[in-house]
């Protein structure tokens, strides 16, 4: 018999935002089996207690079809299925004709698309919906009036608890922000953030953007950071480990993402984890901060009100640490791994 779980996703182990929600799912449940397209082909455990079983499929997407369709002959009424990403929902008819519940969620770009035929047809058989944000349901609707009345259950996503003590930072006034460069996701707002860090620096001496993140777009953005002559204000650390990245949360003085386009936003989550203020575009990241409250938010590409608040919290230390305290114990309140799978096993109830 199948594991009452089957979870297909692109990725399982990656850094990824759909490889972490496949992660957060995974360990939602006691029993799984995981279906991953661009892992390793090989069969192997995942978890804590190893209760998932993970097959990959080397990024071959006829052995991911294979795979799914053999899993399927063996599912029954008691299966449940969960798709991580939209274009893999189509794997999940097979499971369907075998009378298993089909779950899709819905994370972000790729989901504020018109849906294709296949993917339509995956959705009307689908049990329920899921989105990781209010934002990102209201733009599928929109980009897919068909599915307007259809009833999308939003399930925010979480990150795990860490036990370190939080210290008000020590050195210059600095802002982080960590984010992949690349030329496909411009819309995370480094541009804009260069483009305005003079007149930021011009308000709070010293004043030093930090940059984590690689990409294939990292080369153009150090050339633009030149030649804007942000030499010493502006710092680009390449890709971190975890434990140099929670590091960098507790290093900075306020973490600022200004993106257009973002489905949910972990790194919001992981700075507040860190007891540090945001700063972000109104949108999905108006779901996690709490505007005056635990950070600001700005209307997407305005640079008045975005050096505006950079500035407040960089000048005011005080205000700024009370912010972010504010946003640790929102963290634990609504944000954390555990909080997730409360959240999502209440949507998916699967057969003890």
């Amino acid at each position: 018999m199948s594991a009452p779980v089957v979870v297909l996703t692109p990725n399982l182990r990656g850094r990824d935002g759909i490889s972490r929600l496949a992660r957060l799912v995974t360990d939602s449940f006691d029993e799984v089996t995981v279906l991953a397209l661009h892992e390793p082909m090989s069969a192997t455990t995942f978890g804590a207690a190893a209760a998932a079983a993970v097959s990959g499929c080397g990024g071959r997407s006829w052995q991911f079809i294979a795979a799914a369709l053999a899993r399927a002959v063996i599912a029954n009424r008691q299966t449940q299925v969960i798709v991580t990403h939209l274009h893999l929902a189509p794997a999940g008819l097979a499971f369907t004709a075998r009378g298993a519940s089909l779950t899709t969620i819905l994370c972000g770009v790729e989901a504020w698309k018109p849906l294709s035929r296949l993917q339509h047809a995956a959705l009307n058989r689908s049990a329920r919906l899921v989105a990781i944000s209010q934002f990102t349901s209201d733009r599928f609707k929109a980009a897919n009036p068909a599915c307007a009345s259809r009833t999308i259950n939003v399930c925010h996503l979480g990150v795990g608890v860490l036990a370190e003590s939080y210290q008000r930072p020590d050195g210059p006034p600095s802002a982080l922000i960590v984010g992949r460069m690349a030329g496909d996701e411009r819309y995370k707002g480094h541009d804009l953030l260069l483009e305005i860090w003079r007149e930021v620096a011009a308000a709070v001496p010293g004043a030093v953007l930090r940059i984590v993140g690689g990409g294939d777009d990292r080369r153009r953005l150090e050339q633009k950071a030149a030649s804007l002559d942000l030499t010493g204000k502006v710092a680009f650390l390449g890709r971190l480990d975890e434990k140099a990245l929670h590091r960098e949360y507790e290093r900075c003085h306020a973490f600022v993402m200004p993106s257009r386009d973002e489905g949910f936003g972990f790194v919001f989550v992981e700075a507040m984890r860190a007891a540090r203020a945001c700063v972000g575009s109104r949108g999905a990241a108006g779901e996690i901060i709490v505007d005056g409250e635990t950070g600001f938010l700005v209307e997407p590409g305005n640079r008045l009100q975005l050096v505006d608040s950079i500035v407040r919290l960089l000048r005011d230390r005080t205000a700024a640490d009370a912010m972010g305290a504010r946003g640790r114990a929102r963290f634990l309140r609504e944000f954390t791994d555990d909080r997730f799978r409360d959240r999502f096993t209440a949507l998916v109830p699967v057969a003890s």
